[in-house]
């Protein structure tokens, strides 16, 4: 009888989350522990687009190593990593930081986006002018698979070139930092940009210094080096035939001289507006403002607060013939993010079946037809050990007693960088240095994730493991 109970209890939360219009058909599940339902969703390919193609590009095994993040539950995206992830997504749609100074776009607008990442700001530009035609030049395979997946998700025009720009075409020496890949670079020196990840971080509130945060940087900056193919922005510009290009984007951590050496005189006249990353070393900064200014672009350089113990400037330039137009909202057009479909089924059902529990967990899914609501779930690990408690405390304090269940994601709750620096602090001050490595809270980043390893370090030795 109660199974009988539990299905019909299941089909009628099943039934309430179809009448959401982002839902096509929906499949509730229980979870041997008990802690409540797992809703699979079927989006509308309309009205929730972006989800039911994550969905569908999952299923095609187009993830790979990357995961989906939704930063600040705004936009849904593929990226490498989640704090990444929310570093780009503050930086370039909620600062604004490449659209100051009189830069915008005209509708249509051609952009080359010079050391892309995963894209974020190719989407940015994208959305910023309708029918944009994005050029995004990325060295790093990892990186640009993702500028081609975000870009396919959003369903906007870019190309996508994996190489590294500078004076001429060849081939050259790369370093890339994984846990780190906004640093990565032609010109990367290990001290350096340790000192530069550390001023960056210094720059929050609340920040501790000591081992922790000297841990947490050191294992952020693990390089890998690689060799990556260079062309020049003249060649780029000649290869695919672009008459103007109204915004030049150059991100390329201190290789920006290089790739403005890249353009010949053929090019110059053609572009309309520049935004760069300038890293201010051995008088850097004033050379290339100078260069342009005689390039006949009027150019100004501002600072993020953020950046002040690091020698980062950003350079705006722009041609008088540049009308500076208006700035308008970027906003995701593809339907809700997950995190937002989320709440609003869980204010649903709370409408509908006030007396029913929710489900626990949500997924989106290209198929419901191998999950009917019989077939067997997976159990999800229970934790009860004093080594668990510490971390469920700590947890906690940092994010309320209600955060405290596997599922809980460390970044939707609001944790970054130096929320990790604190959480490890008081982990590592009761259990011990070897608790958790660091970039585990940025890899894996729920707490049930973070529990099993909090449980297996304090296992002797030679024992098994999750």
């Amino acid at each position: 009888m109660n199974d009988i109970a539990d299905r019909t209890r299941n089909e009628q939360l099943a039934e309430v989350l179809r009448d959401h219009p982002a839902v096509a058909d929906a499949v509730v599940t229980d979870d041997p522990d008990g802690r409540g339902g797992h809703a699979r969703l079927l989006t509308d390919p309309v009205t929730a687009r972006v989800l039911h193609r994550s969905a569908v590009l999952e299923a095609a095994d187009r993830l790979g190593g990357l995961g989906w993040h939704e930063p600040a539950g705004a936009i849904r995206v593929a990226g490498l990593n989640r704090s990444e992830t929310d570093f780009l997504h503050r930086e370039i749609f909620t600062d604004n930081a490449y659209f100051r100074h009189g830069i915008t776009l005209p509708a249509g607008a051609v952009v080359v986006d010079v050391g892309a990442n995963i894209g974020m700001f190719t989407l940015r530009a994208a959305l910023h002018s309708p029918g944009a035609r994005v050029i995004a030049v990325e060295p790093v395979p990892e990186l640009a698979a993702a500028v081609a997946l975000n870009a396919e998700l959003h369903d906007v025009d870019v190309t996508v070139l994996c190489a590294a720009l500078g004076r001429t075409e060849g081939e050259t020496a790369f370093t890339f930092y994984p846990h780190n890949s906004v640093m990565s670079g032609r010109f990367a020196d290990e001290t350096e940009d340790l000192g530069v990840l550390k001023g960056y971080l210094l720059t929050g509130e609340d920040v501790r210094q000591g081992s922790q945060l000297d841990r947490m940087v050191t294992d952020r900056m693990a390089a890998q080096s690689r060799q990556v193919p260079v062309t020049t922005l003249t060649a780029v510009v000649q290869e695919y035939g672009l008459a103007r290009v109204d915004l030049l984007k150059i991100d390329v951590e201190k290789a920006e001289a290089e790739v403005l050496d890249g353009i010949d005189e053929t090019v110059w006249p053609r572009i309309d507006r520049i935004v760069l990353e300038v890293h201010d070393v051995e008088g850097r900064l004033a050379a290339i403002l100078a260069r342009l200014r005689a390039l006949g672009f009027e150019a100004t350089t501002d600072q993020d607060p953020r950046l002040v113990h690091t020698p980062c400037h950003n350079v705006y330039a722009r041609r008088p013939r540049a009308d500076p137009g208006s700035l308008p909202l970027a906003v995701p057009s593809g339907g809700p993010t997950l995190r937002r479909l989320e709440a609003e089924l869980r204010e649903l059902t709370a409408r509908r079946l006030p007396s029913a529990v929710p489900p626990d967990r949500y997924t989106v899914v290209a198929d419901l037809s191998h999950a009917d609501g019989h077939g067997p779930v997976a159990p999800r690990r229970a934790f009860a050990s004093p080594r668990v408690a510490v971390l469920a405390r700590a947890w906690s304090e940092l994010f309320g007693p209600d955060a405290v269940r596997p599922d809980a994601d460390f970044f939707d709750l609001g944790g970054d960088s130096l929320t990790a620096v604190r959480l490890m602090a008081t982990i590592e001050c009761e259990l011990g240095e070897d608790t958790l490595t660091p970039d585990l809270i940025f890899t894996d980043s729920t707490f049930g994730a973070l529990a099993a390893a909090v449980e297996a370090s304090g296992e002797p030795e030679g024992a098994a493991r999750p």
